[in-house]
């Protein structure tokens, strides 16, 4: 099992306020030979005099911890994507389906990572790899609460573009009238798209199992186990009563293209924005690597969901 000592914090951006917790937690941390370091944007952001850069935080660390939410906690994942260094959240926040740990259990966490009684838990994530048709720089922003790095271009020679998940993209219309028209294709062996379904609404959701109860839900998609290996496809407001959510396996690749000019944005786990021209075209697949989280002994999956929908 791997061994951990030394955890990396991350706090929710703009909450100055979360210094006081974080002092809080760093002396019960430290009360377990534990050593907290902090990522130089939330020492800056709390006036602590030291903090490290998060490509310099990612050599030196053996846990990365987000505190706050879970955008947070997704903000994080995908930033550190490929350091193959576990992540866990603390919610501060409402929902708190990804973020397995309250403000007030940090105890019992480092109970846990002392006496090893954890697990390490791999998660699918979405590589999404846009090819852009458009005549200027392709501007990637961020919304709401700037997790990290923030707003990006892309020049007009860059064709193709990656970006990765841990939720899902999400293509939808940008003007408040009117409808945009997706259309999925399957990408066979020999690299050709086959469409197999289109059709008008507000847009289409491609989301992982974890993602199942974010967006997807509100949006009508099922819940899928969060470490299935799967993709759902749910279409946002079709205007058809034909249309409902797909369940796929993570083994195909999905082509994702629009069939007429239309004003549609492309989102990558609610948090970045990107225009989606028509002529432009999203290939989904399974990303090489998986999300790789941390939980306790007393993670209980059925427990959150009994508990966040309140089922009886």
């Amino acid at each position: 099992m791997r061994r951990i000592r030394n955890i990396g914090v991350i706090l929710r951006p703009n909450m100055p306020s979360l210094a006081a917790y974080y002092h809080e937690i760093k002396a019960i941390f430290k009360h377990y030979n534990l050593t907290t370091i902090l990522d130089s944007s939330s020492a800056e952001m709390i006036q602590e005099s030291e903090g490290l850069t998060f490509e310099e935080l990612l050599h030196c660390v053996d846990l990365l911890l987000a505190v706050g939410g879970d955008g947070t906690l997704l903000a994080l994942i995908r930033r550190s994507y490929g350091s193959q260094i576990p992540v866990m959240g603390v919610n501060m926040g409402r929902m708190g389906f990804l973020a397995e740990i309250y403000r007030n259990e940090v105890s019992l966490l480092c109970e846990c990572l002392v006496n090893g009684e954890y697990s390490i838990q791999e998660a699918l994530m979405l590589e999404g790899e846009l090819h852009w048709h458009g005549k200027y720089p392709l501007l990637v922003d961020t919304i709401g609460v700037h997790y990290g790095k923030t707003a990006c271009v892309h020049s007009i020679d860059e064709k193709i573009i990656h970006f990765f998940a841990f939720n899902e993209f999400t293509l939808m219309r940008s003007d408040t009238f009117g409808m945009i028209y997706p259309q999925i294709s399957i990408v066979t062996e020999q690299d050709e798209c086959k469409p197999f379904n289109s059709f008008g609404g507000d847009g289409l959701l491609i989301s992982t199992p974890h993602g199942s109860t974010a967006y997807n839900i509100s949006a009508g998609g099922p819940i899928l186990y969060p470490f299935s290996e799967n993709i759902i496809l749910t279409p946002i407001c079709a205007h058809s009563l034909t249309q409902c959510p797909l369940v796929l396996s993570s083994d195909l690749v999905l082509c994702l293209e629009l069939l007429e000019p239309s004003a549609a944005s492309l989102l990558i786990d609610g948090q970045r924005r990107t225009k989606f021209e028509f002529g432009s075209r999203l290939f989904v697949r399974k990303a090489t690597q998986s999300a790789l989280l941390l939980y306790t002994k007393h993670y209980d999956y059925f427990k959150i969901l009994r508990e966040k929908f309140r089922w009886g």
